[in-house]
């Protein structure tokens, strides 16, 4: 087994017209540092002006409904600018509008579509999928699930157990054969630069807490892997069970 390819960050930057909008995208950006937000910005000239002085963003998201500039005009500016690398764009579109959205489409046959209203788990999730590339998003929405699922669980974050179980869990998911909890352990201690024996305890420790939490997701896991449902997860049952889930999850 090969190490995890390391995580990759995309740089994007996003032009919308309405203030909440613009606030919940940084919001969110702070809690999901997968695609870093370089710039939050309100209008097309203003983005122009932060393109010229160097900004390099992979993704541009650009609402098509801007005060200061057509969205068609912004979108000749940009191209007019020649970057290198030349970012994706991805339009965001009020439903009502789809027909401005197909001008531009006609046009600039390379930009994307989103309709709004949209989850920003949404937005962020093709941001991600744009600028990264299929298989960094696979992985990408797999993390996601495993940090979901430990939520659910009432998993502490805090707890080393958190992270070693999320990098088991890819590790087996992206195999291309069954792994054994023995050869986990090791791919995993030699990534965090520890013991075999002190990943397995770490993780062992956290099932306990989760146990101790009698949340219904864990409850369903125990049952799912033929256990009492207030029973303890060892940790390959642990394993097991939340990886049939992400498999489920992510086809």
């Amino acid at each position: 087994m090969q190490p995890l390819v390391q995580k990759k960050t995309v740089i994007a930057a996003f032009v919308a017209e309405a203030r909440m909008e613009r606030d919940c995208i940084r919001l969110y950006a702070q809690t999901h540092p997968e695609v870093c937000a370089a710039a939050v910005l309100s209008g097309g000239r203003e983005l122009l002006q932060q393109l010229r002085c160097g900004l390099t963003p992979q993704v541009l998201v650009l609402d098509v409904l801007l005060a200061d500039m057509g969205i068609l005009s912004l979108m000749e500016a940009i191209h007019e600018l020649h970057l290198e690398p030349e970012p994706v764009i991805l339009l965001t579109v009020p439903v009502p509008e789809q027909t401005a959205a197909r001008r531009a489409m006609q046009i600039f046959e390379d930009c994307q579509i989103l309709l709004k209203p949209y989850r920003l788990k949404d937005l962020f999730d093709q941001v991600y999928l744009l600028g990264a590339g299929a298989d960094q998003y696979r992985l990408y929405r797999a993390r996601g699930f495993c940090r979901r699922c430990l939520q659910q669980m009432h998993g502490d974050p805090a707890m080393s157990g958190c992270d070693y179980l999320e990098q088991m869990l890819l590790y087996a998911y992206t195999a291309d054969r069954p792994c054994s909890a023995a050869a986990l352990y090791q791919m995993v201690a030699q990534d965090n630069n520890t013991q075999e024996a002190s990943v397995a305890a770490a993780v062992m420790r956290l099932s306990r807490k989760m146990w101790q939490q009698g949340t219904p997701l864990y409850r369903q896991l125990c049952l799912r892997c033929g256990l009492p449902e207030d029973a303890v997860l060892p940790n390959g049952k642990l394993l097991k069970g939340m990886l049939e889930l992400l498999k489920q999850e992510i086809i």
